[in-house]
């Protein structure tokens, strides 16, 4: 283990220093509110200010008088990650990233812009390799265009393989990945990572599940997760236009209209 994991695992194991950094989960304090958190002297929570500086779990920025500090969580995802799981270890990624950025730009965002969460589901009259095709192969014969990024003229191309990329290719040469094939079961599961869009996101992911309902057709649930420094605006925008796009743009060309 290398000394800057020994120093991350060090600080963490003293409890004031995770109070510490309990009391910046919603943002960023000054030192002089920290110490007044805690039954010791001031110089006492200096120092474990200091030991988790120096870790880089915590971020000191002065302003004018004032110190601030931000907790920074890059260091210990990075420390975690050997032990999680392949798919965890997506997420940590990106949440490293996340970090990266928010370290980058210390005035800390409200909880209620870091995240994007959207589900809905869908009936189609169709079987699931219809609606499979549809979002794969077949995806630019029906996404609208005031729904994409380069302008009227452009190709959307997205390939049902690990790895293949979703790109919109523009007339002007301008091109723009939405994101890329993570999981892949054909006719039951399609799942994306990318920004996809969305204004303020590091990172992204979007699911289609399909469940087939026999003689009835079938059943497209899609969720939609970003996380960022998100308007909150936005997660009305795309609910909307998930359900145009989805909800009628697709049904329609699924169906010949």
């Amino acid at each position: 283990m290398s000394a800057e994991l020994d120093l991350i695992w060090k600080a963490l194991a003293d409890p004031t220093r995770r109070q510490i950094l309990d009391c910046l989960r919603n943002g960023p304090v000054t030192t002089g509110a920290l110490c007044a958190q805690f039954e010791m002297s001031r110089f006492g929570v200096a120092k474990h200010i200091q030991v988790l500086t120096e870790c880089g779990l915590l971020i000191e920025e002065r302003r004018g008088r004032e110190r601030w500090n931000h907790l920074n969580a890059v260091p210990l995802a990075q420390a975690t990650q050997r032990w999680l799981t392949s798919f965890q270890s997506q997420w940590s990624s990106r949440l490293i990233g996340l970090g990266a950025y928010l370290q980058e730009n210390p005035q800390m965002p409200s909880n209620s812009r870091l995240s994007l969460n959207i589900r809905q589901q869908i009936d189609f009259a169709v079987s699931p390799a219809r609606v499979f095709s549809g979002l794969t192969s077949e995806i630019n014969q029906w996404w609208g265009a005031s729904f994409r990024q380069t302008g009227l003229g452009s190709q959307l191309v997205l390939e049902p393989e690990i790895g293949s990329a979703m790109v919109e290719f523009g007339s002007d040469g301008h091109a723009v990945v939405w994101a890329r094939v993570e999981e892949i079961k054909p006719n039951q599961r399609l799942y994306l990572a990318g920004r996809f869009a969305v204004e303020g996101a590091v990172a992204g992911r979007i699911h289609f599940d399909l469940e087939d309902l026999g003689a009835s057709g079938c059943r497209l649930t899609l969720a939609h997760q970003a996380i960022g420094d998100i308007p909150e605006e936005l997660t009305a925008k795309f609910n909307a236009g998930w359900r145009e796009l989805i909800g009628v743009q697709l049904r329609q060309y699924l169906m010949g209209e």
